[in-house]
């Protein structure tokens, strides 16, 4: 079975920052795959892992690139090895294999002429050429060294990758936080380029790293970090204050009058919560949500036309009540979310995560009653509701049989009322004449039911009020 939170420990959290490049590594842990796995269950494993990427691949984090990078290697993949990957005897081999050597200087794969042995033509190992396909069409990819193999004639030529990188090696550090600003320390050997400057923005830029692009074209991307930096140990580092949440940061250069473009880098501070979700509960709302790793409490915001309510919500308090339970949220409203995460002596508070819940139906309650007079009986009808409302009708409909009737057109109607204009709390009384059911009719049924622009639970009276024997 598929361990959701044990890979996005061992294998999404290692890669993260990795942008436009995923770094080779061990092909069966990327995938999850177990080597007791028979064709079937392998079958229905890749389908799993593969769905769980897309669905990860649109979060709002660090996890929504790797799991890019994943369905894009795994799509080279598909195109090469095909319905080998269906198979337990290639993870197997994949398993055995270990890391791939790789070439320092090439990115293309160089694959030698079978050898020949005694006169006679050695096996052709489809396996292990899926494998090297693999890696290199990731090669491709990342613009990383390729798997070794024996040299073949004539190899394909590469084009040129420019060398050297503004700021390469570039680290961020995340120092202190208060509310939702972060101080953050970005930092590159001394040596690098000069004039180097800092962009940072939330998603990836839509140029590549490690190119000229225009000087315009750069600066419409992100926000610049202003600043001179320091020396400090070999290296040069700037201080900068962002907001928080998941960001990248790419540093440019000037090189023959453009920008030279280095390679991204990603940091995350106060991820944000997950998967928040609201699910009512008799009057009230049980908010839920999944908590970011490094987060001990959240503040949680409950807005309506009215009012605002502030709550602070630990994980000891979330966890015994499975949840958070909000009272009353009948008049709708819209629920905001921070988490709460320590960075170094200050306390960062993440992006909102927000939901709406939508307004509960208007709940009325009618009560029917018999009073007899001289000449005569009448039928009282008190409405009331459990909050202001208008435009309100009620059809009071009386029908013959054992059953009690489901809609008003299973009935004669008696009267319609309205439109309404009820109190919350507040009886609305009504009196009409009483039905005349010949005996050999009977029982009969009184009951009634109400129309309005809007959502109504309309609540009936027991039993005994609405049956008439």
């Amino acid at each position: 079975m598929f361990d959701a939170a044990r890979y996005d420990r061992e294998v999404l959290r290692p890669l993260r920052g990795a942008h436009g490049r995923l770094p080779p590594g061990d092909l069966p842990a990327r995938y999850a795959v177990d080597p007791a796995m028979d064709a079937a269950e392998l079958t229905a494993h890749l389908a799993v892992i593969r769905a769980w990427w897309e669905q990860r691949a649109q979060a709002p984090d660090f996890r929504a690139e790797v799991c890019r990078l994943l369905l894009q290697a795994d799509a080279e993949l598909r195109a090469t090895a095909g319905d080998a990957m269906k198979d337990p005897a290639w993870w197997q081999e994949q398993e055995r294999a270990g890391p791939e050597t790789v070439l320092p200087d090439t990115a293309e794969r160089i694959v030698a002429p079978p050898a020949e042995v005694a006169g006679m033509h050695a096996e052709h190992d489809w396996r292990a050429e899926a494998r090297a396909e693999f890696w290199t069409a990731l090669a491709r990819l990342e613009r990383a060294p390729a798997p070794a193999g024996p040299p073949r004639a004539a190899p394909a030529t590469v084009a040129p990758v420019p060398t050297g990188a503004p700021a390469e090696h570039l680290h961020a550090t995340p120092v202190t936080a208060d509310g939702d600003r972060c101080e953050v320390e970005l930092s590159w050997p001394a040596d690098a380029f000069s004039g180097v400057r800092i962009r940072y923005a939330s998603e990836a830029p839509p140029f590549p790293a490690e190119t000229l692009v225009p000087w315009s074209r750069a600066e419409q991307w992100g926000t610049e970090i202003p600043g001179t930096p320091v020396h400090r140990d070999g290296r040069l580092v700037l201080t900068a204050v962002v907001p928080t949440g998941y960001h990248v940061y790419l540093p440019l250069a000037p090189d023959s009058g453009q920008a030279r473009t280095g390679r991204l880098i990603a940091l995350g501070v106060a991820d944000p919560v997950q998967r928040l979700q609201t699910r009512r509960h008799g009057h009230g709302t049980i908010v839920t949500w999944v908590w970011p790793s490094d987060a001990t409490t959240v503040h949680l915001e409950w807005t309506t036309p009215a009012t605002t309510e502030r709550h602070a919500v630990t994980r000891a308090r979330y966890t015994a009540a499975r949840g958070h339970l909000l009272p009353d949220t009948r008049t709708g409203g819209m629920v905001r979310v921070h988490a709460l995460t320590p960075v170094g002596p200050g306390v960062a508070r993440s992006p909102a995560a927000t939901a709406v819940v939508a307004p509960a139906a208007t709940e009325v309650h009618y009560q029917l009653q018999r009073r007899r007079r001289f000449g005569g009986s009448e039928l009282v009808l008190s409405v009331t509701a459990d909050r202001d409302c208008t435009e309100l009708e009620v059809d009071v409909v009386v029908s013959t049989g054992e059953f009690l009737p489901l809609a008003a057109g299973e009935g004669a109607s008696l009267r319609r009322l309205g439109p309404l204009v009820l109190v919350s709390g507040t009886p609305d009384r009504h009196v009409l004449p009483w039905p005349e059911v010949p005996r050999h009719h009977r029982p009969f049924w009184i009951r009634c039911f109400a129309q309005a622009p809007y959502p109504v639970s309309f609540v009936d009276p027991p039993i005994e009020q609405m049956r008439i024997a």
